[in-house]
């Protein structure tokens, strides 16, 4: 009898195998459904998370008398042959006049920057510029830019440089660059 009882598991053992076999062509289609359904907006986050971004910072400065303030702005990728990655690069050009802006000195113009900068989360780095991402930190003393950090990532970098013109000082010219590494850039930094 207790063969009897044996078989009877064995046969319920079986067909409980079956059934399972009967639904693994089910499951394996709703696997590769999912898989096909999942793959392109994984590629579009990827691809989302590649793509270039330029920081643009948004300043508030008084307009001249002819309605703006920054009257160039330039993006651009700057790469060198000896790393991985490059930098993005956003930078804006303006003129400040004494009798707009109100700023008669560098360091007034320099103040007015930093205190947004700081109050948006950037840190101030360093002061000095020696920098491919700003060309005329070949032409100016060191003194004429600042250096800043953002906050929540250091490797976002932003320059503001400032230097007057004319005798007596008739204008300020302000030059605001910002730099964001690409992923690949991080990462060459990172196995450095």
């Amino acid at each position: 009898m207790s063969n009897m009882s044996n078989a009877g598991r064995i046969t319920e053992t079986n067909l409980t195998n079956a059934n399972l076999d009967a639904r693994t062509p089910r499951r394996r289609a709703w696997g590769l459904l999912l898989l096909w359904l999942t793959t392109p907006p994984i590629a579009i986050a990827v691809a989302f998370q590649l793509q270039p971004a330029h920081v643009v910072l948004d300043i508030p400065v008084t307009p001249n008398p002819v309605g703006y303030f920054w009257y160039e702005a330039q993006t651009s990728q700057l790469s060198y042959a000896d790393s991985w990655g490059m930098l993005y690069v956003h930078r804006k050009v303006g003129t400040a006049y004494p009798t707009t802006q109100g700023w008669q000195t560098a360091e007034e113009v320099f103040a007015h920057f930093n205190s947004w900068l700081i109050a948006n989360g950037w840190v101030y780095a360093s002061p000095g510029i020696d920098e491919p991402t700003v060309p005329e930190s070949r032409l100016l003393i060191r003194e004429r830019g600042r250096r800043y950090q953002r906050g929540t990532d250091p490797d976002i970098q932003a320059t503001v440089t400032v230097w007057p013109s004319g005798v007596p000082v008739s204008r300020f010219h302000v030059v605001v660059t910002t730099e964001r590494p690409s992923w690949a850039r991080l990462l060459g930094k990172g196995l450095d």
